[in-house]
């Protein structure tokens, strides 16, 4: 019994070796992910919402184009942070008009909570806070075929 813990271990890990190398001779010859990823599927790995945005919560139909509000922010790696953000998002970048205007409720009570404005040909936005928590606008992004602003948020839950 002793012994076989060992080669068990050993097993394993020469396991993880290889299942590692093919994932990226897979990625460099087929140039996709054929393996790696059913591999991160199955890990339920996640891309970080600091990267991404966070979910979205809520979309507002403005009929040629659409405000995609994010959920707030403030994941730590261990609990919440103090403060935060959140992502408002209006896509598909060829049906935004010149100027957009939109009162937002980020936390969904049903009152705004900020008023954000977007020159979308310059790519420049100013903010008019509601409430006291949502302290400034971090600033205007470029996605693939999306305009976003981000709002830093204070934790009110800290």
């Amino acid at each position: 019994m002793a012994k076989l813990k060992p080669v068990l271990g050993y097993i394993v890990a020469a396991l993880s070796i290889l299942i590692m190398v093919a994932s990226v001779f897979g990625y460099i010859l087929l140039q996709e992910p054929s393996l790696s990823g059913p591999l991160i599927a199955a890990s339920g790995l996640t891309t970080s919402p600091w990267y991404s945005g966070g979910e979205v919560v809520r979309t507002v139909d403005h009929g040629a184009y659409q405000t995609q509000i994010h959920r707030p922010v403030f994941d730590a790696l261990i609990g919440e942070r103090k403060e935060g953000f959140v992502q408002v998002a209006w896509s598909p970048l060829g049906a935004l008009p010149a100027r957009i205007d939109e009162e937002i409720d980020a936390d969904g009570d049903g009152q705004a909570d900020f008023r954000v404005e977007v020159d979308t040909p310059n790519k420049e936005s100013t903010l008019t806070s509601h409430a006291s928590w949502v302290l400034d606008l971090e600033g205007t992004y470029r996605l693939e075929d999306t305009l976003a602003v981000r709002v830093r948020l204070r934790n009110t839950s800290r």
